[in-house]
């Protein structure tokens, strides 16, 4: 992996640092109660219930995470949504990455380091032509699940970034989607 670039500018970790500590709180909470709520079951169902409460937690931890690393970069969670939406239609509609124009300005390349991640590309942002990029997302290499995205318009400034926190041990791919040339991979990476 290439050596880190600088980070842009985000809104307070502060306020993602509390929003994910107020959601974990609430999380314990809501695993102690559902267990405790047993109450006389058999020993067999009190354990299931420790088990399905745990892996319930842990998935819902990690969407807090994921949820406080998109306030981070500043996006509101129905435009997270709608933006989600509209990259996996993308990826369906042209399911073949990297089949359309220069490699060497449109496979997006990640930067991680610190618990965060840049993801950056090489690429104009055009608008006389048009010829830019629309999106960049990261999606998780085991799920798919599209993790974090980002649009983009012809005017933003080149080269287009997307910079987020993600948990450690997750494992990511980088993409993008250019207006002319359409969906590009880059390489997976794991947060440590």
């Amino acid at each position: 992996m290439a050596a880190r670039q600088p980070k842009a500018s985000r809104q307070s970790p502060l306020a993602a640092a509390l929003l994910l500590a107020a959601a974990t709180a609430g999380l314990r909470w809501a695993a102690t109660s559902f267990v405790a709520g047993a109450g006389n079951a058999p020993r067999e169902l009190h354990s299931s219930l420790q088990a399905a409460s745990s892996w319930d937690a842990e998935v819902t931890r990690k969407q807090a995470l994921l949820s406080a690393a998109l306030f981070a970069a500043g996006v509101p969670a129905a435009e997270a949504e709608d933006l989600k939406a509209k990259v996996k239609a993308l990826m369906k509609e042209d399911p073949t990455p990297n089949d359309n124009g220069a490699p060497e300005k449109h496979i997006p390349k990640a930067y991680a380091g610190g618990g965060s991640v840049d993801v950056v590309v090489q690429h104009v942002m055009d608008k006389d032509k048009p010829h830019y990029i629309q999106y960049m997302w990261l999606t998780d290499a085991k799920s798919g699940e599209v993790l974090a995205v980002k649009s983009f318009a012809a005017t933003d400034q080149s080269p287009p970034a997307l910079s987020v926190d993600l948990p450690v041990g997750t494992t990511a791919v980088p993409m993008l989607f250019c207006n002319l040339h359409g969906f590009w991979q880059g390489e997976k990476f794991t947060m440590a």
